[in-house]
């Protein structure tokens, strides 16, 4: 009902104001490309959250480490580190989350890229990984931000069947 009235009181303004028809067009245009934003908006919004890997590569206790420590799921970060860290996290050696230490880049936002895989050729339980973290993060002169990137190598072993983390790295 609040619908009719309304078009009702537009009919009678765009009657006394005599709008010609391109400019009518053009209103229509600019109506139908805000209804899209705000649809194209709200949808982006509801994003699903990055989910964890399952595929049998070097890569993958990485990726879902890096995933895990940025969600503060330790739980499952613990599951991607192999048996020889976890001893030394709980050991006087040993830091970071796998302790109970935090770090946080505050606001920033970050994205870890897989460079490269290098098997062991020695020993095909032995892979070592290179990843590259591009940090985003906003403020600076003129809210201009700031953008750099960390590059490390990986060390990971094949445990119990599944590649696992063989180093403390924490992706600060």
């Amino acid at each position: 009902m609040l619908l009719l009235i309304s078009y009702l009181n537009l009919r009678e303004v765009l009657v006394k104001i005599r709008i010609d028809r391109f400019t009518l067009v053009i209103l229509a245009i600019v109506g139908l490309l805000i209804v899209a934003a705000v649809i194209t908006v709200s949808q982006s919004s509801n994003a699903t959250p990055d989910a964890y890997r399952t595929e049998d590569a070097p890569e993958t206790p990485i990726y879902n480490a890096f995933l895990a420590l940025r969600q503060g799921d330790i739980a499952m970060a613990r599951t991607q580190y192999s048996a020889q860290v976890l001893k030394e996290a709980a050991s006087d050696t040993g830091y970071g989350p796998l302790r109970g230490e935090t770090f946080t880049y505050g606001d920033s936002a970050r994205r870890l890229r897989v460079t490269g895989v290098r098997p062991d050729p020695q020993d095909a339980n032995r892979a070592y990984v290179t990843v590259a973290i591009d940090t985003y993060t906003t403020g600076g002169l003129f809210n201009s931000g700031d953008t750099w990137t960390s590059e490390r190598t990986v060390e990971v072993i094949r445990e119990d069947g599944v590649w696992k983390i063989n180093a403390q790295e924490y992706f600060y």
